[in-house]
């Protein structure tokens, strides 16, 4: 698995020098870069092999940090990598605006080890939890994506407690074709009951994964 990473975004080298080595010294995995557009052009050769947290200063040439973070927000990134800001006392009301667009927070300079390393400790957290959600979701996608549409339909009917009876009545089948649909539809999902599947289904949904047969669209 990709290593949760420091993404850090300075165009001062003293400052990025010095704050590359202070991770570092405690434990950190840290990766530096001298301006947005550098940070960038490595996410886009590489846009899903990043793992871990972006740490932007503010003011910055030629992209600032705020105008960064909007590029990572156009690449669909807002929940996958927690983004916090460096800033200076100026600085505050565009990471404020920045953390109403989904920025996790900001430390204003000078900062103190007691302040950042803990935050970064929580940020990389966060961004295990993002991405344990995005593995999970994907997975039960293309659990989904396993059945048939006539087995989709199968699935939402008997996740509402309908009888085999009543679905082949409803779609005008055979209740000996709902039984082996209905076998197929357990082992492809991982069920063993009505009930497991209707906790497996409503999990689908909580995850955004459209579960509508098409007749229900």
């Amino acid at each position: 698995m990709t290593e949760q990473t420091i993404y850090l975004c300075d165009d001062d080298p003293g400052v990025r020098g010095a704050l590359s080595f202070l991770l570092k010294q405690h434990g950190f995995t840290v990766v530096a870069y001298g301006s947005g557009p550098d940070l960038l052009a490595a996410l886009d050769q590489n846009p899903t092999g990043m793992r871990g947290v972006f740490v932007l200063d503010v003011r910055m040439e030629p992209m600032s940090g705020p105008v960064v973070h909007e590029q990572l927000l156009e690449r669909g990134l807002g929940k996958k990598h927690p983004v916090i800001f460096l800033s200076g006392h100026g600085d505050i009301p565009m990471a404020v605006t920045a953390m109403a667009k989904g920025a996790l927070n900001f430390i204003e300079k000078p900062y103190t080890d007691d302040l950042l390393l803990p935050m970064l400790r929580e940020a990389l957290a966060l961004e295990e939890q993002w991405h344990r959600g995005a593995v999970r979701r994907g997975f039960l996608h293309s659990l989904w994506e396993s059945l048939a549409p006539q087995q989709r339909r199968i699935a939402r009917l008997k996740s509402a407690g309908d009888l085999n009876k009543v679905i082949a009545a409803r779609m005008n089948i055979a209740e000996r074709t709902v039984e082996e649909h209905w076998v197929k539809v357990r082992d492809k999902l991982g069920v063993d009951s009505a009930a497991s599947l209707a906790t497996t289904m409503a999990e689908m949904r909580s995850n955004g994964i459209d579960t509508a047969s098409d007749d229900e669209r």
